[in-house]
């Protein structure tokens, strides 16, 4: 079984000892974001039917003919094993065993599928990144004991804390400091430790002065955060201020290091915590460390922005259960909104907590304790229920078809379709109006969306047209269908193959509204196009519960339409560059590396 990195290290070199090309970076850190974004039970499913079987799923095993099920999937573990023929990995292993790719390719296709960008292999720009980002690692840990010794010879910051229930335990356990009210004190610091203004400039800490070309300290009198990833590296800070000014947050900025959308604070303490439990998502960090204090140490928040899909697969992995504790004010509760539809959407369970008389967790917890706040998690809205507190009062103001359109709004992020059923049973109940009317307007306002419901008496299945117009504008009739198609653009837009090709620019930006959450229509296709795209919105004949199959074919010819114009160009620039023999290694490199993908998407399309 490969369970652990260094088999793929292992791996790695018997690829190289084989004589095969490795055009990408593929060290520890590359391969377990790979791991990390692509969860073991989706990965599978695109290939075999799964079942669940308590808290695994199962189904035949592919490698060897049985009758009894015997490959078990575990979506704790991420890995899957064959009690009947031993086979046995994780999402690389299963890739390279069931569609005999490469070590390579297995982990190309799921960066690809996590929309991951591999950096290209260049031993001597690999050095230097890795070089660069381990200095990082090791400024922010030298500015993360400044800090922590700073708060040492600060009794009003101390007397600050203490205040707000957070002793000496807790600031070891959080790493808690303070940046003393300087311009470059810490600056000054790092420059006697030996570290340079160029490095530390890299990881935010300090700013730089244009008008007087100098450099002056990111945090000055704030209470600091350390922030760590789930490896209990220090990647950021965050830095709060003793009173009422503004900004209150103030975050280190987006680094080598430091993606704010892929981590969350606490991160490192709640995964090594949560088995059979639920993460308690909440919204800032004395939220997370109050409710740890209190023994809810299984709490996380984003950092400095909502919360994310990257977060939400990044969870998923330690747990499927979840507990929304944002703050109570309208914002708050908006942002819960976004939050369990993200989760809902990702198939995960999620709960949100009602609270009142306090504005969050912190000053719920500091007002009336644990026991209180046990019973707001026994008491937490499930999905719908949580729907119909959000929006009652446009109920309650008697405008019943604005209500059933809200809730028609989010159900779309519902993907069991036995809970969607029983969400339209809920709902036909509260307004009074029959089920089958119910459904019949839900086809109606989705019926360009995949989320097509069968009323009572299923019609038959119309076939899907044929194919008669370009690939890109079939793929953009799709998405007029179902916006979210978009997203998954990301398999083009993040590939630099496609780069200089003329379609390129319109699938970025139909890809950059979904991300943006903005509405693709006929309007916007125009202005993204400048009209050159005559899209017909009517497709008529088209069978909906087929739309994904339908896109994902239309997307593998049209990506085998550019790998091959993508040959074609550099074969014929390889024509004009014989005299040059650096650049014809490369061409011809790039060449050989497409031909494979040529083969393998043939393979794939028919």
């Amino acid at each position: 079984m490969l369970t652990s990195l260094f088999s793929y290290v292992i791996l790695y070199f018997q690829c190289k000892d084989n004589g095969d090309i490795m055009p990408y970076n593929l060290d520890s850190d590359t391969i377990q974001r790979i791991l990390d974004q692509n969860d073991i039970v989706e990965v599978i499913e695109e290939y075999l039917p799964l079942k669940k079987a308590g808290a695994n799923y199962s189904t035949l095993c592919p490698f060897h003919k049985e009758k009894t099920p015997s490959f078990i999937v575990s979506p704790d573990k991420q890995i899957f094993h064959c009690f009947g023929c031993g086979e046995s990995g994780d999402s690389i292993g299963f890739l390279t065993k069931y569609k005999n790719y490469t070590f390579v390719e297995a982990a190309e296709y799921l960066a690809k599928r996590a929309g991951i960008v591999l950096e290209e292999r260049n031993s001597s720009k690999i050095n230097i990144n890795k070089q660069i980002t381990d200095t990082m690692y090791k400024i922010n840990r030298e500015a993360a004991i400044y800090f922590y010794n700073n708060l040492k010879r600060a009794p009003h910051v101390l007397k600050y804390l203490k205040s707000r229930n957070i002793d000496t335990n807790v600031i070891k356990m959080f790493g808690i400091g303070y940046a003393i009210d300087e311009w470059d004190n810490l600056l000054n610091y790092l420059k006697n430790k030996g570290y340079k203004v160029e490095d530390i400039s890299k990881t935010g800490l300090i700013i730089n002065s244009e008008k007087k070309d100098t450099y002056y300290d990111r945090f000055r009198n704030r209470v600091i955060f350390p922030i760590f990833d789930i490896k209990k590296r220090i990647i950021g800070f965050g830095g709060r201020v003793l009173d009422d000014s503004l900004p209150k947050y103030l975050n280190s900025p987006d680094s080598l290091i430091f993606n704010k959308g892929y981590n969350l604070y606490g991160i490192h303490l709640a995964k090594e915590n949560v088995r059979n439990k639920s993460f308690i998502l909440v919204e800032g960090y004395m939220d997370v460390i109050k409710m740890h204090v209190h023994g809810y140490n299984t709490a996380v928040a984003a950092l400095g922005t909502s919360f994310t899909e990257n977060q939400a697969k990044l969870l998923k992995k330690y747990s499927k259960d979840f507990y929304i504790a944002f703050d109570s004010d309208q914002a708050g509760q908006k942002a819960a909104l976004k939050a369990i539809n993200l989760l809902k959407k990702n198939n995960l369970n999620a709960k949100v907590v009602i609270m009142e008389g306090a504005k969050d967790p912190d000053e719920y917890l500091n007002k009336f304790g644990r026991g209180s706040f046990d019973k707001l998690l026994e008491n937490s809205l499930e999905y719908y229920d949580f729907l119909e507190f959000h929006f009652k009062e446009i109920l309650e103001n008697s405008n019943k078809v604005e209500y059933i359109n809200k809730i028609f709004d989010n159900i779309v992020n519902v993907t069991s379709e036995i809970e969607r059923e029983l969400i339209f049973d809920k709902l036909s109940r509260k307004v009074g109006v029959s089920k089958e009317s119910v459904i019949k307007e839900f086809n109606k306002k989705h019926i360009r969306q995949k989320t097509f419901i069968k009323a009572a008496k299923p019609a038959v299945k119309p076939q899907v047209k044929k194919i008669t117009t370009c690939h890109e504008e079939e793929l953009v009739k799709l998405i007029l269908i179902n916006n979210d198609f978009a997203l998954k653009l990301s398999e083009i837009v993040n590939e630099d193959t496609f780069k200089d090709l003329k379609s390129y620019n319109m699938l970025k930006e139909l890809y950059e509204c979904r991300i943006n959450d903005l509405s693709i229509d006929s309007e916007s296709i125009k202005k993204i196009t400048g009209g050159s795209m005559d899209v017909n919105l009517q497709i008529d004949n088209v069978d909906y519960d087929n739309l994904e199959a339908l896109f994902k074919d239309c997307m593998k010819r049209l990506k085998l339409k550019y790998y091959e114009e993508k040959k074609n160009a550099l074969t014929n620039m390889l024509k004009q560059s014989e005299n040059q023999l650096n650049n014809k290694e490369k061409i011809m490199h790039e060449i050989y590396c497409l031909a494979k993908k040529i083969k393998s998407t043939k393979e794939e399309v028919n």
